[in-house]
């Protein structure tokens, strides 16, 4: 898998700031997903039934895993995975989405050696059932590519099987809970969690997400009170992750004063920022409902007093935050989704904040992720496509652009809500009049998220905005990275371009594309088992398709430096010449004027070979042969 590294400098985007593309150098999507899986693996506790759902994997190179809700299952299935990895595979999520009515998955979606899962647990009867008539061709792919797949089942698990895929089904138990947390926490630095008491929160049955989550507040209360006892942690992450139940609506409840509800809200969405930067944002949000304090500044509370109105402090640094672990967040969940009268207005707040100069870029980010996370619901995610439009519309500014990142970023990163997200930034990209902000954006998501785990969606995604750029290439340089080193994804591109939309819209960037991609030594270079994509057929019809076009709708300027190098590689490569030269013949239709001009590039390639007499004469040998072929002439 292709490791993209970093766009250099700065990128104009109209009038305002500049945005920069600053990617880590160095750390691809596939780094990035090996890092994660490493720690998931670190603190994954083998379900019961592991081992044999390993077996049918190692057998059949595809596992039909199946399991209750909450079992873990989407977790066993990357674990399984990377159990049969040397590291160096490409690990990927496959997507089963309708498109005009028909449910498909992206072409050449499975590479050599790739170690890939399918998520169908939220999958309806429909799908289910038109997915099964395309296991088999599936399968076929997997296992001429070697290539590993694990499908998580639907959720009402091997009901409608056909009998045929028996064999590839397995059902894995729930991991031992106990054991689970202990490693979360162990791994967390929590001391003495083999001789700890269980906690009441364990006495329910848990899913392997509620127990995760449970570890990480257990994990924050001990780092707030390293010398408190260990059930004073389990009960300051128990009240944290039940949402303190009525207790703050019975708080809010208490405040009957605006300037202090709109301080407790300020607090709740800038916890840990500075006093100063709380206070701003509390003023600004009663402006911008409409609330007006007439009372002079001599008559009001000072603002330590407000503090502890709501239950919140200060520290020795200035910086505010609540008393109790995660009261910040059941505070954020109150206000968004039990005050609709507020909701447009905590919006528009929230698009003030992140454009205030003032206001540190560490608090910015942290605003941005938090009204994310409010808006991570069927109900509400529209808000957040809205209010990323709004913040990257027109003149913007930079600290707009970055809020945008940071807040898609979180969506996308949200299991329950990424495929929606990615559908989005899929409209985004095929949007003919997409502002320029957006543009960086949602190009800067797919090199640094999407293409974690989906990076054949990433390259879709790409190439529809490379189609509409004008002012900048930067989708186009980006997405060319992701191609360059990885045959996969250059296989995937070429499809794209060789093939009418389905609206038979033809791209003339395309063909642009096109020379980018076409590059010979890519082509002819040994793949991972010593099989360049040049000698697939399918390839070859492709590449001949892609020169059709550029021959017709490119005049010889425009063409003549990749073919030249076509030939170049040609008359070097005894392999592969007679591959390479026929794909230049049969791609100019016996067009004259391409044959000749072809015909004298060959030529003008033997001054560079002096000392090579004879292969610089086999090399014109074959390309005048082919030449006289394709042209109806008769060589003797």
């Amino acid at each position: 898998m292709t490791e993209v590294s970093d766009v250099h400098g700065p990128v104009h985007t109209g009038t305002g700031d500049l945005y920069y593309m600053e990617a880590a150098r160095g750390r691809g999507p596939r780094l990035t997903f090996i890092e994660e899986l490493d720690w998931l693996w670190r603190r994954f506790v083998h379900p019961p039934g592991h081992g044999q759902a390993s077996d049918i994997l190692k057998t059949y190179r595809t596992l039909l895993l199946d399991g209750a809700p909450g079992n873990g299952r989407i977790a066993t299935a990357k674990v399984l995975l990377r159990e049969l990895s040397s590291g160096a595979e490409r690990f990927h999520e496959l997507t089963w989405e309708e498109k005009n009515g028909r449910f498909q998955l992206e072409p050449a979606s499975i590479g050599d050696d790739d170690r890939v899962w399918l998520d169908l647990s939220r999958a309806e009867e429909r799908a289910w059932r038109c997915f099964q008539n395309e296991l088999s061709s599936l399968r076929k792919m997997v296992v001429e590519n070697a290539a590993f797949l694990v499908i998580v089942l639907p959720d009402q698990g091997r009901e409608g099987l056909s009998p045929e895929f028996w064999k590839f089904h397995w059902t894995i138990g729930h991991p031992p809970a106990q054991e689970v947390l202990r490693r979360y926490l162990r791994l967390a630095g929590i001391p003495g969690v083999v001789s700890i008491p269980p906690p009441e929160f364990m006495k329910t049955e848990r899913s392997v997400r509620e127990i995760a989550k449970f570890a990480d507040l257990v994990a924050s209360a001990y780092k707030n009170a390293p010398e408190a006892p260990h059930h004073a942690w389990y009960e300051s992450a128990e009240s944290a992750y039940s949402g303190f139940g009525t207790g703050v609506a019975e708080a809010v409840k208490e405040l009957r004063h605006g300037p202090q509800r709109a301080l407790l809200l300020a607090t709740a969405m800038l916890h840990n920022a500075h006093v100063d930067h709380v206070h701003d944002a509390a003023v600004a949000l009663l402006d911008v409902v409409g609330y007006a304090d007439e009372r002079h500044f001599l008559e009001r509370s000072d603002l330590l007093t407000s503090l502890g109105e709501i239950g919140a402090v200060a520290d020795t640094n200035g910086h505010v935050r609540f008393k109790e672990l995660g009261y910040d967040a059941a505070v954020r969940a109150l206000f968004w989704h039990h005050m609709p009268g507020l909701r447009d207005g905590i919006q528009q707040w929230i698009g003030r904040m992140v454009d205030d100069p003032c206001l540190p870029d560490n608090d910015r980010y942290q605003l941005a992720e938090r009204f994310a996370e409010q808006c991570l619901h069927l109900r509400y995610r529209q808000a957040l496509v809205e209010s990323v439009a709004e913040w990257t519309r027109g003149p913007k500014t930079y600290r707009r652009q970055m809020a945008a990142d940071r807040a898609l970023r979180r969506a996308l990163t949200a299991e329950e809500h990424a495929m929606f997200f990615r559908k989005q930034i899929y409209n985004w990209a095929r949007d003919d009049h997409l502002s320029e902000s957006l543009a960086q954006v949602i190009i800067r998501m797919c090199i640094e998220v999407i293409a974690v785990t989906h990076p054949d969606q990433a390259v879709v995604r790409l190439h529809h905005r490379a189609r509409r750029e004008s002012r900048t290439t930067n989708a186009r340089t980006a997405l060319l990275e992701m191609v360059a080193g990885d045959p996969w994804l250059r296989r995937l591109l070429l499809v794209r371009l060789t093939r009418l939309a389905m609206n038979g819209r033809e791209w003339r960037r395309d063909v642009e594309l096109f020379f980018d991609v076409a590059d010979p030594a890519a082509f002819t270079a040994p793949g991972d088992r010593d099989r360049p994509l040049v000698a697939e057929a399918e390839i070859r019809a492709m590449l001949t398709e892609g020169w059709k076009r550029a021959f017709r709708e490119s005049a010889e300027p425009a063409w003549h430096d990749r073919a030249r190098e076509w030939l170049i590689t040609a008359l070097h490569d005894d392999r592969h010449r007679d591959l390479l030269v026929g794909i230049l013949i049969e791609g100019s239709e016996r067009r004259g004027e391409v044959l000749g001009g072809l015909y004298t590039v060959a030529r003008g390639l033997s001054r560079f070979t002096p000392d090579d007499l004879t292969r610089t004469a086999t090399f014109l040998n074959v390309v005048l042969r082919k030449i006289c072929t394709a042209q109806g002439i008769q060589v003797s």
